[in-house]
This record gives C-alpha cells, structure tokens and sequence, in this order.
C-alpha cells in the first residue's frame, strides 16, 4: 500500500492542475479573451506553420499542459474567424503537447520525474532526447499537412462562421487586459515559479480565482473530477498488476536494439493506462542511459491514445468545451494517421543515436 500511496503523491500535482486547468479555459472563453485574441491574429499569420512553432516552442520552454489549455481554444477561433476546418488548427496542441515534450525538463511532468528519481540532467535530455524531438516536430508537420488536405477534399467546415464579425467588439478591451495580464501572470509563474516553490497548479488556482471573482460566475461542473480519480485508480492498479521484474527484462538494454524496444514498450503502456503511471512503473528497471528510450515512448508515444497523457483528456474537454464535436475516436485517428508516424520517426532517430554512440 506503501507504493501505492507513493504513486497517487506523485500523481497528486498532475491531477490537482488537470482539475483546475479545465475551468480556467472556461473563464477565458466567458471573459472572451480567445475572441478578443482570434479577431487580432486570424488573418495575420497564414497557413499553419507558424501555430504549429508556436505549440512546439509552448511545449517545450513552458510544459504540454500550458499548450492544450491556451492554444487549443484560440486555435478554434482563429479557425473559426478564418473559414476553415476547425479540426484541422485544433489538433496542433494535441500533437505537440506530446511530440515536443522531451525536450527539457520543464516540458513534461515525466521528464521532471525522471531527473529526480534516474539523475539526469537538462543538458543529458537536450543531447538524448532533443535530435529525436526534431525529427518528431518535422514529420508531424508533413503528416499533419497530407491528413488535412485528405480531410479537406471529403469534408466542408461544419462551423465556419456565417457572418463576418467586426474587428473590435465591445468588450475587447476587457478582455484583452484582464486576460493578458492572468496568461502573462500564469506563464511567469510556470517559469520562475519552481524557484520560489510555486508548482503550476497553484498559479492555476490563483488565476481560477481571479477570474471568478471578476466574472462573478464559476463553471463547477467543467471541473473532471471523475477522469481524474479514473486515472489516479488506473494508477494504482498498475502498481498492483503490472510485473516489474518482466517490464526490466524488456527494457533495460543498451545499444539501438535496446532504444527501440524500450520506447516501443514505453508506448505500448502508456496508450494503455497514461504515461504517469507507465513512467513510474518502468523507473526502477532503468538507468540514466535507459530512461531516454522509456521517456521518448511514454512521452511521444502518449499520442497514440487520448488516455495517453492527461493533456489528451484536457485537449478533449477542452475541444469539446468551446464546440468542436470531437470524440475519442477522432482523437484516436489523428493520433495515429498524423503522430504514429512522427513518433517513429523520433525512435528511429534515437536509435541511430544509439548505433553510433554505442
């Protein structure tokens, strides 16, 4: 029970801001921070790559979490503002949330983990990690372009906006102060935070506040309690049933063999049951040499699944919570048509890594 108990305190921080984070999201969108930004940018930057560097660069110097709860709804409705296929914009978070958080250690509540529990440093996760990251962030921007042009010829907008809205509505001002000053306060936070012994969920909570108080109005039933004690119960079973001793068997090798089959492993898990509880039932079996591959898998390998990362599930309330009709098994198509592929490609290149370092 022990470690058991041990698993939910590790969990603890992770789901403490996945409860948080997604009524936040709501009290931007009530304030109409996301319109006020959409109506100043959804005509100024073309095309999708430039939002997709912006998710990538997100994920990596803030953490996935930041990515899906900020961009995804401002993706909306710079989409919206523009005519196109909300989906199409709105997945960019969800991938790179993912394929870009195993960069540094502040990019993924795992990597952080993994620094304290294996000792590796942010210049080890750079040259372990960071060539493979590249790889993913490259040909997931090719896949993601060949799956929306295929989305593009079967399928139509279903919500583009019928009207065009003027440039500035009312409340732009408002919105714009009082919802840049909270982001610009949260961001803040989640960098110099850890300094002070401020986590993220704590700024969350604070900017929770904040805006409840000025909107005189809080979304109580946005709060996930049940996926999160689904996943604190997912994590606890994995601690009683998952065998150890047959997980070390299977990934603590080294060399490109052992690259390959412990990210293969990694991933496998995590579409399974997460990647906080697969990444905590793998750390006893790895070294600072092994943990790489195991990172890459629960890390990139998480987009497989919308159980694969708690940003997966707040990508999904999130979408759903501004009115993109998106279900698990879009997420699940996406996943694999855009982020299998890029997530190969990381593992091939940490391989190689491998093959030539030895």
């Amino acid at each position: 029970m022990s470690s058991a108990r041990d698993q939910l305190e590790t969990l603890a921080p992770a789901l403490t801001f996945l409860l948080a984070a997604v009524p936040l999201a709501h009290l931007l969108g009530r304030l109409g921070f996301f319109d006020a930004v959409a109506r100043r940018v959804s005509h100024r930057v073309a095309g999708v790559w430039a939002w997709w560097l912006l998710a990538a660069v997100t994920t990596v110097v803030l953490n996935l979490d930041t990515t899906v709860v900020l961009l995804t709804p401002l993706y909306l409705h710079v989409a919206r503002r523009r005519g196109d296929d909300p989906l199409v914009l709105a997945v960019v978070p969800f991938l790179l949330a993912n394929l870009a958080s195993s960069v540094l250690p502040v990019s993924n509540l795992t990597n952080l983990i993994a620094a304290e529990r294996v000792g590796i440093g942010t210049s080890e996760l750079v040259r372990g990690l960071g060539p493979a990251t590249v790889a993913m962030v490259a040909v997931g921007f090719v896949a993601h372009r060949r799956w929306a042009a295929t989305r593009t010829m079967a399928h139509s907008p279903a919500d583009a906006p019928t009207e065009v809205e003027p440039e500035d509505a009312p409340d732009d001002r408002r919105a714009l102060v009082l919802g840049g000053a909270v982001v610009a306060g949260l961001l803040l936070a989640f960098v110099a935070g850890p300094l002070v012994g401020i986590v993220p969920w704590m700024a969350v909570v604070v900017a929770d506040v904040v805006l409840a108080m000025a909107l005189r109005w809080f979304p109580l039933r946005s709060v996930p309690v049940t996926i999160a004690v689904a996943v604190a119960a997912v994590a606890v079973l994995v601690d009683l049933l998952v065998p150890g001793e047959r997980l070390a068997s299977l990934v603590d090798h080294p060399g490109a063999g052992g690259a390959l089959v412990g990210a293969l492993t990694a991933a496998a898990l995590t579409s399974a049951v997460d990647n906080l509880p697969a990444l905590l039932a793998m750390l006893p079996a790895v070294d600072h040499v092994t943990v790489m591959p195991v990172l890459l898998g629960v890390n990139a390998g998480a987009v497989l699944t919308p159980i694969g990362s708690l940003a997966n599930l707040l990508w999904l309330r999130n979408s759903r919570a501004h009115g993109l009709d998106v279900s698990w098994r879009d997420a699940l198509h996406v996943g694999w048509l855009v982020g299998a592929p890029a997530f190969a490609a990381g593992v091939v290149v940490l391989a190689g890594q491998r093959a030539l370092t030895g």
